[in-house]
């Protein structure tokens, strides 16, 4: 009777003391929850940064371009003789051949592509009849019609020249008006309709788009960039992506581009053409601070799934971790993510996280041996370590399959823990 009390006393004090350990070891878990935090503060304080620094290369070079034109703009006069906007006339054809190439800036750390690009554009006015615009508008300045071409940030010009029935006009630029900053031309004759075509060199960041404005337009753009992505009111109709840049071309319609080919545009009117070009942007494949981000989301996983491997080596090996020994892996496992964020930074998001891998796998190895004093345990370990780092860099680069992956990963991990756990029966070694 003594021998079966004291069997069932010991078995008792093993269910307890597995109970005890879940408990504490579920407490370390949401622990670790706040430096993990910590860490995500850190990431969007650097991506604060790194955007301070992107809009100080912007604001020294130039932002974001967008082509609206050529079109000729008409004064409308209100009843006083006074100012009342303009009447802009939209070109018959339009073709656009854009080369573009890029080059990285750098501000500290950071660095951000910009582009140069050579723009040329050329079509044809349809001669215009006064009498019906006046009719449609109200009273025109038609002796002071103008060529104009709006680019929305006039600092990266670097060269410019109009053309109008084969003479070259004079150009002044204009800070403000109803399609952002502008270059103007004169044409003496403009109400007889013409061909026109527009040189521009220009420089800029972020994205470049164009507004087509023909009824018939043409556009083709050609870049050194690998990684477009290409947005607007259209989309191109054909497009070819290389490593070595990209080739793009739009036809659009009159029916399609979402404006009449003559429209009255009010005076300090700002939003003219929104939303209704087509172009590309810069787009980087490897946002870093996105998917370090992303890593620590998924690193909430990750701590689980470490934590519970090593509660189940402990059921299924007869051994047992110190909970200090818990409460250091778990720092660790957090530690993963800053070293990541530091040498992201400098290296590249693949070779800071295998760096980073690399390292905590090799110091959390060392630390299980030290304990344990077995290279069997130690090896599979750090196994495990490197398989469920694998997991996690698949889980950050996955975009469609992340969901899927995940929700797996943690079905083999409650698989692992119900076979860990399997002979557990509290009710069953209580008994007298």
């Amino acid at each position: 009777m003594s021998i079966h009390t004291t069997t069932a006393s010991l078995a008792t004090t093993l269910t307890a003391s597995v109970s005890v350990r879940f408990v504490v070891v579920g407490a370390l878990f949401l622990l670790s929850m706040i430096p993990l935090a910590l860490v995500g503060s850190v990431v969007g304080d650097r991506e604060a940064y790194f955007d301070e620094a992107i809009d100080g290369i912007e604001q020294s070079w130039a932002g974001s371009q967008r082509l609206a034109g050529p079109m000729l703009l008409i004064p409308r006069l209100d009843e006083d003789g006074g100012d009342a906007g303009h009447v802009a006339i939209m070109p018959e054809t339009l073709d656009l051949h854009v080369d573009s190439r890029h080059e990285m800036r750098k501000r500290g750390i950071f660095e951000a592509p910009v582009f140069h690009l050579d723009a040329t554009v050329e079509g044809a006015f349809p001669p215009l009849d006064g009498a019906s615009l006046q009719t449609r508008f109200g009273p025109l300045g038609m002796d002071q019609a103008t060529l104009a071409m709006g680019v929305s940030d006039p600092r990266g010009i670097s060269d410019a020249a109009f053309t109008w029935l084969d003479g070259p006009l004079a150009l002044s630029a204009h800070s403000a008006g109803p399609i952002g900053g502008m270059l103007t031309g004169l044409p003496a004759d403009a109400a007889h309709g013409g061909q026109f075509s527009v040189r521009l060199a220009l420089r800029g960041s972020e994205r470049f788009s164009a507004v087509p404005v023909g009824e018939q337009s043409t556009v083709v753009m050609a870049s050194t960039w690998p990684h477009p992505s290409f947005n607007g009111r259209f989309l191109p109709d054909v497009h070819d992506v290389r490593a070595d840049g990209f080739t793009a071309s739009w036809v659009t319609h009159q029916l399609g581009r979402g404006f009449a080919s003559a429209l009255h545009i009010p005076a300090g009117e700002q939003h003219l053409f929104e939303d209704m070009d087509l172009g590309f942007s810069v787009f980087e494949p490897v946002n870093l601070y996105g998917s370090v981000l992303r890593s620590i989301k998924y690193g909430v996983l990750f701590v689980v799934l470490t934590l519970a491997g090593l509660l189940c080596i402990e059921l299924s090996m007869g051994l047992r971790f110190h909970y200090v020994q818990y409460g250091v892996t778990a720092v660790a496992l957090v530690l993963f993510f800053l070293t990541l964020l530091a040498l992201a930074e400098h290296v590249g998001f693949t070779v800071g996280y295998t760096i980073a891998a690399a390292l905590l796998t090799g110091m959390i190895g060392w630390y299980v041996h030290g304990s344990t004093g077995n290279r069997s345990l130690t090896a599979l370990g750090m196994g495990v370590l490197a398989v469920l780092y694998a997991v996690l860099y698949g889980l950050v680069r996955l975009e469609s399959f992340a969901l899927l992956v995940g929700t797996g990963v943690l079905l083999a991990a409650l698989a692992m823990l119900m076979w860990a756990t399997r002979k557990l029966r509290a009710s069953e070694l209580t008994e007298p």
